[in-house]
């Protein structure tokens, strides 16, 4: 630096330079150790592991790949996310020890509310008893009842424990033999909803976990 100050070049800048260089290079390994020592507890803790559903900010899927410093999820459309543990603050794994298929079904005032609730318990009966969704479904409906009352109509709430990853499958299966079982006796759906609501993360994946 001397060297340069004697022939006429000004050190002043270049110093000021050297010390932003360093700063961000030192924010820059900040952020890489954080990166490694989350991902390092991470997987020592288990919390989430390869083929496990999860919701990282608006962003959901399966995933695909975990290094020490990032995690790579596969979304419903086929696109890959790519987030550094240090944006990953807050990681929901929706497969992890079990899941809940939960169902929101709006009713008109005039249904009958009684017999819908019958109907949902005898539906959720049914399909546990079936090989087919024994393994899938770990114990018996939940019926909440009757969950919101508006000018809509009635929301008459349940939920149904599934192993990790399958409560998709119920919930699609239960949604679709519930409306048959509704139409049938002649529960009606309120007239402003055109659709049964079951909640599910942005964007759930093509399959169930195995």
């Amino acid at each position: 630096m001397m060297a340069l100050s004697e022939v006429g070049v000004e050190i002043g800048p270049l110093l000021a330079g050297a010390g932003i260089v360093g700063l961000a290079v030192g924010f820059g390994a900040q952020t890489i150790v954080k990166d490694f020592l989350t991902g390092l507890f991470l997987i020592m803790e288990d919390s989430v592991s390869i083929g496990d559903v999860v919701k990282i900010g608006d962003f959901s899927g399966s995933v695909e790949s975990m290094s020490l410093r990032t995690i790579k999820l596969r979304d419903f459309n086929g696109t890959l996310h790519i987030f550094p543990y240090s944006e990953a603050q807050v990681i929901h794994n929706m497969t992890k020890d079990f899941a809940f298929a939960v169902f929101e079904l709006p009713l008109d005032h005039g249904a009958d509310i009684a017999k819908a609730i019958e109907l949902m318990k005898q539906t959720g009966d049914e399909m546990r008893a079936e090989p087919a969704f024994a393994g899938l479904i770990v114990s018996p409906i939940e019926i909440a009842g009757v969950d919101r009352v508006s000018e809509a109509g009635v929301l008459l709430k349940a939920r149904i424990r599934t192993n990790p990853g399958k409560q998709w499958t119920v919930q699609r299966d239960y949604l679709r033999r519930i409306r048959l079982a509704f139409a049938r006796d002649d529960i009606e759906f309120s007239q402003s909803t055109t659709r049964l609501i079951a909640p599910e993360p942005l964007a759930a994946p093509h399959t169930d976990k195995a």
